[in-house]
């Protein structure tokens, strides 16, 4: 009804619609103008995102006309640094021009190719050119990999002979496939970082102790600097095996990273008992796994004894206010730790009052932990607040 009380006539739905923007034409040029957002002169990194692209250009991505494109501004600049691309399909439909995708990709050092979808055909020129390529870092993160794709990046992991890092995270390796990875980075002359996290079971259960062997066996035989296996289903006795490599004196391994496993407090027992006789481990990365009270009373027990641990995250533990302030009471300055992340946990107003003490007498200073203290009026007492 209108404000006069009579019946209103207006029907939103017989409104016309605007006419729609037509797209606009994708050129090198653009790829050039958007370059100079993002980086510095001179342009060596190469961005490219699918939905940052459709955004701008009011239409849908194109596989084969707009790769074309993207292939020719890659092939007219020979000093490109990094290329990082995500969420594109590159179709087999004209090898030609994935040919010279990967022509172009040959003196780049750090490829990201995130979110795709690649053909077998792509992983097979990429092993032909593994003589030839200059990559020192490698993420296919998001991106599935077949048995035929995994088989042929073990292949290129064999020839190549500059690739430090590898990162299949989220790439859907199974228990089956995963060993050819593994085996792979095994017996490269120069991979030294591996990424594989989210393993699956397939129909199967993930057999984690099976799993544990091999990443066993490589961090014994391969020297791996860094490792990362988030979300791998991995249970306290699996750290059983892991722990006593880094307790050796052969373990070169710097960069640990299980978060979100099911470790639980005897897997921290494992690993902070071993680390503590160990002589290399920089950090540490047990988020999300459930180590509870007891877990973080063995972290408080054995910390001080880490003599390199310089980055610890535990957040997301589940763990008690008691031990998260034996926690806390052991640093002790000169400081030795970077980065300590307990947010996710428990905590009382004593944790608030250690944590004060900390920060103000700069034993630990705020870009090194993620959380800090505030005075609530209503509590009439300080409290733990989140520190970003």
């Amino acid at each position: 009804m209108c404000d006069v009380g009579l019946p209103c006539d207006y029907d939103p739905c017989s409104c016309p619609k605007p006419p729609p923007v037509p797209g606009r034409k994708f050129t090198t040029l653009l790829l050039h103008c958007w370059q100079r957002e993002y980086d510095k002169r001179p342009y060596k990194n190469f961005q490219f995102r699918r939905l940052d692209f459709e955004e701008r250009m009011n239409r849908k991505y194109h596989c084969l006309r707009d790769f074309r494109v993207i292939v020719r501004y890659l092939t007219e600049c020979h000093k490109m640094h990094s290329v990082s691309i995500s969420s594109i399909v590159i179709s087999n439909w004209e090898t030609r021009i994935m040919r010279e995708f990967v022509r172009a990709l040959r003196k780049v050092m750090q490829i990201e190719l995130k979110l795709m979808k690649l053909p077998y055909e792509f992983f097979v020129m990429m092993r032909l050119s593994a003589s030839v390529w200059k990559v020192t870092h490698l993420s296919l993160e998001g991106t599935p990999l077949s048995d035929l794709d995994v088989s042929m990046l073990r292949e290129f992991l064999l020839a190549s002979e500059t690739l430090l890092s590898l990162n299949v995270n989220h790439c859907g390796l199974t228990q089956y496939n995963f060993c050819l990875i593994a085996d792979g980075v095994y017996k490269s002359k120069t991979v030294n970082c591996l990424n594989a996290s989210r393993l699956l079971g397939l129909q199967l259960s993930l057999d984690t102790e099976k799993m544990v062997s091999i990443i066993g066996s490589l961090l014994m035989q391969n020297g791996l600097v860094e490792l990362t296996m988030q979300q791998c289903e991995f249970s306290a006795q699996d750290m059983e095996v892991i722990g006593e490599y880094l307790g050796s004196k052969q373990s070169v391994l710097r960069k640990l990273n299980l978060a979100s496993n099911h470790i639980a407090a005897d897997g921290a027992l494992y690993l902070m008992r071993n680390l503590a006789h160990g002589v290399r481990l920089e950090h540490l990365d047990i988020s999300c796994n459930s180590i509870g009270t007891h877990g973080g009373e063995w972290i408080a027990k054995y910390l001080s004894s880490c003599r390199l641990l310089q980055h610890l995250y535990i957040n997301y533990n589940e763990i008690g206010a008691e031990a998260i302030n034996l926690i806390l009471l052991t640093l002790k300055k000169p400081c030795k730790m970077k980065r300590l992340n307990i947010y996710g946990n428990h905590f009382d107003a004593r944790t608030a009052m250690i944590l004060r003490r900390l920060l103000d007498s700069e034993v630990v200073l705020h870009e090194e932990i993620d959380v800090s203290y505030t005075f609530d009026e209503d509590l009439n007492d300080y409290r733990v607040v989140p520190w970003r």
